[in-house]
């Protein structure tokens, strides 16, 4: 799924193994989990684990998490 598709406030798994940020973003890279904020033009803002903002690029591929997806990543 890509990350415009993903309802405010959703928890995700990044899939991509390459994540677009902005210039001077935090990275971001596949198997983080997040929180996604709103869609910002070309990129989703939102959330990483430590609560720190970071923007990636709208068409990143994630996996809404749910028990099943966090248990299996373990």
């Amino acid at each position: 799924m890509k990350a415009y598709n993903v309802k405010y406030g959703t928890k995700v798994v990044v899939k991509d193994d390459e994540v677009a940020t902005p210039v001077g973003a935090l990275p971001v890279y596949k198997g983080d989990e997040i929180v996604i904020g709103r869609l910002d033009g070309m990129y989703c803002n939102g959330k990483n684990s430590d609560g720190e903002i970071i923007y990636i690029a709208a068409w990143t591929d994630v996996e809404i998490c749910t028990t099943e997806t966090l248990k299996s990543a373990q």
